[in-house]
């Protein structure tokens, strides 16, 4: 628990004793109620303040989560979406994240994985029987508890998804658990969470997602295209999972049929989870007469069974701080193809004057070759002179890099993206600002008065470039969906 010199003192009614973290919507605070109890505060940050839609939104999803049952969830204690920062007081959870507690001790034994799959079946029971669909399910926002887990920020992701969405195109969530109808954007429901809860569960078993790892983009094609890699899990729970991960919505089981399907779990499977001691704050207010701040707490053992170490996947760790995603263009084909068609025409063009004379025939035909292999070197050799260019898109914009040159261009400088041309020369093509017009290090070739800025894997097998273009239509889509076209 940590506190910044900006940091309030008071928000509403509670005062704050410090800074627990900060997540899309804003900070979040460890604060007491005037009746002594902890409370966990979050405070929306300037730029979703500034928005009106974004108010109206959040008031109407604050209403939603009432309604929930705070058996499952963090209970919402107070709300001020008119205030000149919004803020939402919810109970404070004291217990590690699922997050934090398989990055401390590891993942779960088969027992845990089933009692939280029970513990979570019931808790989305509750979140999707008052109306509200999470969006958002994942380790970070599942807080394991003397009593089971519960969901914590719920309620707010679709405000913050309709907000992000009007603001920059961008879609709120996680790659590794966002459901392929979210990623495409059809019909987002509760079977979306049903989707996110099957890779919570690969997530606690094994240590890493359904899907690997990497940037968004390779992310998000892999769960639209490719097969879930789940591991060994006992009977019916190995079925739920790979249920709940089903491309097809219909496909998936509800809540109920879970609990049903998984039947009474073992009842000291996640009772007790370890401890995460917090460190001390940095600064904190006075309390105030006779309150003192939360004794600080020490580890405790988990109970046999809770959290059994399971061999460590090989790999990078699930949650990887990726940031953006890159692509990059290569000659390594190219300097082959160029090397080979070189060195044979050479062979072809290297012919006895002899048989010039006694075989004219043969050696027409070998001219005619070696100049055939002259045009694919003279081809493949222009390739490979060419600058490598590198493209990133990040939350800021898209960033091209071309011999040495970089530029950056802010989401709201570009009124359009399309992946444009052949199926063998496919390109990037922007549509920018006029203010921007000339800025990124780029030829300049025009198409339909867009700006050509990115060849896709030109060069490279039909299989690469198709792939790439994949990858390319996903990252567009999560990062400037509002903007790409993504009309073929």
């Amino acid at each position: 628990m940590t506190t910044h010199p900006h940091d309030p003192a008071v928000v509403g009614s509670f005062a704050i004793q410090g800074r627990l973290g900060r997540g899309a919507m804003g900070a979040v605070y460890l604060a007491r109620s005037p009746g002594g109890r902890l409370v966990a505060v979050k405070v929306v940050r300037d730029e979703l303040a500034g928005d009106s839609g974004f108010r109206a939104r959040f008031a109407r999803e604050i209403d939603a989560a009432r309604k929930v049952s705070g058996a499952f969830t963090a209970a919402v204690v107070d709300a001020d979406p008119d205030a000149d920062r919004p803020w939402l007081a919810t109970e404070y959870l004291p217990g590690p994240t699922l997050q934090k507690a398989i990055e401390t001790s590891g993942p779960l034994s088969p027992a845990g994985v089933q009692s939280l799959a029970s513990g979570l079946a019931e808790a989305l029971m509750a979140i999707h029987a008052s109306g509200v669909v999470h969006r958002d399910l994942k380790p970070s926002n599942i807080v394991l508890t003397d009593n089971g887990p519960r969901v914590i920020d719920f309620g707010i992701a679709r405000a913050l998804e309709e907000a992000s969405l009007t603001a920059t195109g961008m879609v709120i969530g996680t790659p590794g658990y966002l459901s392929p109808e979210q990623i495409t954007g059809t019909g987002i429901g509760s079977a979306s969470d049903l989707f996110a809860l099957g890779a919570v569960l690969v997530f606690a078993a094994s240590g890493r997602g359904p899907f690997a790892t990497g940037n968004p983009a390779s992310m998000l094609h892999r769960i639209v295209n490719e097969h879930p890699q789940i591991p060994p899990l006992p009977g019916a729970l190995h079925d739920v999972v790979r249920r709940c991960l089903a491309r097809d919505p219909a496909q998936r089981p509800t809540p109920l049929e879970i609990l049903q399907l998984l039947g009474q779990p073992v009842p000291t499977a996640l009772l007790n989870p370890p401890t995460i001691v917090l460190p001390s704050a940095t600064r904190v207010l006075p309390p105030t007469a006779g309150q003192d701040l939360p004794p600080v707490p020490t580890p405790l053992p988990a109970p046999p069974g809770a959290f059994a170490q399971a061999p460590t996947p090989s790999g990078p760790p699930a949650q990887g701080g990726v940031v953006g995603a890159s692509f990059a263009t290569s000659r390594v084909r190219a300097v082959v193809f160029a090397v080979v068609t070189t060195v044979l025409c050479l062979a072809f063009a290297s012919r006895d004057p002899e048989m010039q004379v006694l075989h004219p025939i043969i050696s027409t035909v070998l001219g005619l070759v070696s100049l055939t292999f002259l045009y694919f070197a003279i081809r493949h050799w222009i390739l490979v002179l060419r600058p490598k260019v590198v493209l990133r898109l990040s939350p800021q914009g898209l960033t091209i890099n071309r011999a040495y040159r970089e530029a950056t261009i802010p989401w709201y400088g570009v009124t359009r993206l399309h992946v444009g041309g052949d199926s063998k020369r496919p390109w990037l093509i922007a549509w920018l600002e006029p203010q921007y017009q000339n800025q990124l290090p780029v030829s300049h070739r025009r198409h339909h008065g867009g700006l050509r800025i990115y060849p896709i894997a030109h060069g490279a097998t039909h299989g690469r470039r198709q792939t790439q273009v994949n990858e390319l239509r996903a990252a567009l889509n999560w990062y400037a969906g509002r903007i790409h076209d993504n009309s073929y």
